[in-house]
């Protein structure tokens, strides 16, 4: 892997790297609170597999790509960050591969939903289509999906960023290895400050079903996403769609479970990648 700078947006962005250039490109997207160290078991792999692998720290998680203020964070900044980063990596036009893990899955959907000539293939951890949770809203499981979804709400996050960054770091349960690139990127006021702005900006909107080839991983341990929500995910893709359940990783499925993680997306491009 490679540590690289990509300008984008007026904004420098830092990237861990992996595979042959003329490869085929994958984006991957990180989660919060973590950065592009969460796909650091991911990268070899599928460079290893011919593709160029890109993982990038999104908007708030690099000193260069830091802007004040929440309206700065809302989605479609992010859609647009990642479509500036695969063009700054020089695909042009041509549809790349997606992938991301919790929050990095919401800017996932919302761009192959409103951009699906630019993914060729989706591939998505914990978080569902927005229009699962909007779906189960209006249900009688809706209590149940907006208890999950609690822990979220702005009046516990304000004046707690620290704590609810270290919380979120201890229930981890991995070793300091794993943890400790995440502590020396966001333990900064300044850092927590935009992270957390990315919670602040966060709207349910609908959003129209995708129709590329989809893999959806859901871990039940996360805690964060209903039953209902999850299954409902599949009214939410046209194209292929995989669903997969996993028993034991929490929310940081790339780091609690690296090998099955990669053999699944491994299957889903050997399947769906041309």
């Amino acid at each position: 892997m490679n540590r690289i700078q990509i300008k984008a947006r007026g904004f420098t962005f830092d990237a861990w790297s992996a595979g042959p250039k003329e490869g085929p490109l994958i984006l991957l997207l990180h989660g919060l609170p973590r950065t592009s160290w969460e796909w650091h078991h991911q990268l070899p792999k599928l460079a290893e597999a011919g593709f160029r692998a890109v993982a990038p720290d999104l908007r708030g998680y690099c000193p260069g790509a830091r802007p004040e203020g929440v309206d700065q964070y809302v989605e479609n900044e992010f859609v647009e960050d990642i479509l500036a980063i695969a063009d700054q990596l020089g695909w042009g036009d041509r549809p790349f591969h997606l992938m991301a893990t919790s929050i990095g899955s919401v800017v996932a959907w919302r761009l192959a939903g409103e951009h699906p000539q630019r993914v060729a293939t989706l591939a998505c951890i914990n978080i569902p289509h927005p229009g699962a949770f909007i779906e189960v809203m209006t249900t009688e499981t809706a209590d149940k999906q907006r208890q999950k979804m609690s822990y979220i709400l702005e009046s516990r996050i304000e004046g707690n960023e620290l704590k609810w960054f270290e919380l979120a770091l201890k229930r981890m349960d991995l070793p300091a290895e794993e943890t400790d690139p995440y502590r020396e990127a966001l333990s900064s006021e300044e850092a927590l400050r935009a992270v957390y702005n990315w919670y602040r900006a966060l709207k349910l909107q609908p959003l129209k079903p995708v129709a590329m080839p989809t893999l959806y991983i859901w871990p039940p341990k996360a805690g964060n996403v209903s039953q209902e929500a999850a299954e409902a995910n599949a009214h939410f893709v046209e194209g292929p769609y995989r669903f997969e359940i996993l028993k034991i990783a929490r929310n940081f499925a790339l780091q609690m479970e690296p090998e099955l993680i990669t053999r699944l997306l491994l299957e889903h491009l050997a399947e769906h990648a041309q």
